[in-house]
This record gives C-alpha cells, structure tokens and sequence, in this order.
C-alpha cells in the first residue's frame, strides 16, 4: 500500500470527525450511535474503496473521505445558502452516517496476487441481503436509533441509485446534489493526491 495515516494523522483526522459526530447531535444520549473509543477503533481500519488506485484504499481511508467530503460539503453550502436554506446538522449527519457501512462492507483482500497485481487491497465482505452501501447506512442508523427525514434518506442513497434513474436530478433536494458534488469531488482529490505519491 501507497498510503497509510500516522497516528498523530489518524487522532486528528478523528478529533475532526467527532466534532462532527457532536454538531450532527448523533452524540445524543438517547442514541445507540457507537462509543467515542469504539467508533475510533472502527475507523482506524476502515477503507474507502476497494482499489489503491483511487486513492481511497488503505486503513483509515475512511475516516478521511468523510471528514474531507463534509468539509467540501460545507462549504458548498455556503456558497449556495443565498438562495437555498440548508440547516448544517442535517447537512453534516448525511455526510457523518452516508458511508460508515463501508466498515462492515469491505474487508483485507486475502488473495495476494489480487493485491499485488490488480491494487485489490480490499474486497466486499459477505453481508446479508442485497443493499447498496447508502441502504446499509441508512439500517444502521436506524438500529442505533437515528430517525431520518426524507430529505436525509434521500441523500444518504444518492449515491446508490446513480444509475438507475436517468433524469429525475432536477426533482432532488439541495442536500443531495450537494452530497454528490462533494462526494465527487472528495474522490477526485484522493485519487489525485495517490497519483503523486
């Protein structure tokens, strides 16, 4: 692997994350959204993405394509918030819970040519039922209790149906189209900062 967090990277990548964790009130008590100490242990291996290529597929990965995609996000937001009203908890909470299904989705590749000749560091773990990471996110908010509007959901899955629907962007909400572009351009960054390593 190309890449890899140092621990000071890592403890700051997640201080991050947990203010997040904070401003989206998924903290809340009331809440079976996982520990401070148990998320942190999650995401110290999770991946991103399945192939080193894109920039996205080392332990920890994942912590860092949310923070940055929430970062881009926000700021997103400001830019449109003229025109548009966007409340920044509901913004943040889609970004924060979109992809921690990948924890449970993706697992070391064991297949070591997979690894050296093809960059498959990781590969799909076997998961019940046939969902889309999005549709994952979404069951485990809400077995820890999250309850999402409709808005929320339909962000959270935005990414799951990019095929499936050809021309309904323009009935979409705010928060969606903002969760894609950041999403997007999250990935475009990662993949660019691999490619100069």
């Amino acid at each position: 692997m190309k890449q890899s967090l140092s621990i000071e990277q890592f403890e700051n990548e997640f201080t991050v994350f947990w203010s997040n964790v904070a401003v989206a009130n998924l903290d809340n008590e009331r809440l079976n959204f996982p520990a401070k100490e148990t998320m942190k242990e999650k995401l110290q291996h999770a991946t991103c993405a399945l192939n080193e290529d894109t920039g996205c597929a080392y332990p920890g990965a994942l912590l860092v394509h949310i923070n940055l995609m929430t970062a881009l996000a926000k700021r997103i937001a400001k830019m449109v918030s003229g025109t548009f009203s966007i409340d920044e908890q509901s913004l943040v909470r889609i970004c924060v819970l979109m992809h921690l299904s990948k924890i449970e989705m993706y697992e070391p590749n064991d297949n070591q040519w997979e690894i050296e000749k093809r960059g498959l560091n990781y590969k799909f773990a076997e998961l019940e039922g046939k969902l889309k990471f999005g549709e994952r996110s979404i069951l485990k908010a809400m077995e820890w209790g999250i309850i999402l509007d409709a808005e929320e959901f339909e962000a959270i899955r935005c990414l799951d149906k990019e095929n499936e629907e050809k021309g309904v962007k323009y009935f979409e909400s705010i928060y969606t189209t903002i969760v894609r572009q950041a999403n997007e351009l999250a990935y475009a960054i990662e993949k660019e900062k691999h490619n100069r390593i």
